[in-house]
């Protein structure tokens, strides 16, 4: 989750790099990749954080249906 949270502020970071109305960047054939960039790591942004809620739900429902495990349910 904490990757997903990083990938996503480095993403909106090259996403306001990549904008055509910015002055930082260059021309606009580099703008137009950094903001492919940008939206790459969006995507990885977005598979982390569902692999890691995907994770975290699966190892509930395992201790929740585990009839070893004693703890509150």
């Amino acid at each position: 989750m904490i990757s997903a949270v990083c990938l996503g502020f480095f993403g909106a970071v090259f996403g306001l790099v990549g904008m055509k109305c910015t002055k930082v960047g260059g021309s606009d054939q580099t703008k137009a990749k950094i903001a492919c960039l940008a939206g790459l790591i969006f995507i990885l942004s977005g598979l982390c954080s569902m692999t890691s809620c995907s994770l975290y739900a699966n190892r509930i429902t395992s201790e929740f249906f585990d009839p070893s495990f004693v703890a509150q349910k």
